[in-house]
């Protein structure tokens, strides 16, 4: 965490806040004060919480004011659908040609699933907050394992008769051969 502002510089930059006074004036007057510190916290609650530390009480949609006004856009790493519009189409074809089957059919069946948990943490992208599009500065960006981090696979079925499992650890690549 940071260090504590003097808390006659809190209060003399949280009456400039409050009467939205522009952020390049806030740090002519006060250098120390610097928005690095609330650009690199995740979101707005620790924004909120970074705010709170320096004595200035603020509250969650207050500071979504601030930043929004100084010219802080909230990123996120685009999501997209498990399920894309053609894999849709697939699945529903599938379903329409096997709506026939009996319950006695559908027993023969096997389905299966895995999925693959990377030891070295998570592959998604962190939240931050960004006054200048498109510029990654140091505190924005996460180095994580790329191509080779080790992972676990899990894999898992059920059929008609029970859930089924299997365990096997192996020392190396599986692929789908």
């Amino acid at each position: 965490m940071t260090r504590t502002l003097p808390y006659d510089v809190q209060d003399s930059i949280k009456s400039l806040l409050l009467r939205n006074t522009l952020l390049c004036s806030i740090k002519k007057m006060y250098p120390t004060f610097d928005m690095a510190n609330l650009s690199n916290l995740d979101g707005l609650r620790g924004s909120q919480k970074y705010l709170r530390s320096t004595n200035i009480s603020m509250s969650l949609s207050g500071a979504e004011k601030l930043q929004n006004g100084m010219g802080f856009k909230a990123k996120r790493k685009n999501k997209t659908n498990f399920v894309s519009a053609a894999n849709k189409k697939l699945r529903l074809a599938w379903a329409r040609k096997h709506r026939q089957l009996t319950v006695s059919d559908w027993r023969k069946w096997v389905f299966s699933g895995k999925t693959r948990v990377n030891m070295g943490g998570s592959d998604s992208e962190s939240f931050y907050w960004s006054d200048v599009p498109s510029t990654n500065r140091p505190h924005q960006v996460r180095p994580q394992v790329q191509g080779n981090g080790d992972g676990v696979m899990l894999w898992g079925c059920i059929s008609g008769e029970r859930p089924g499992y299997s365990t096997a650890i192996i020392d190396g690549t599986i692929d789908s051969n």
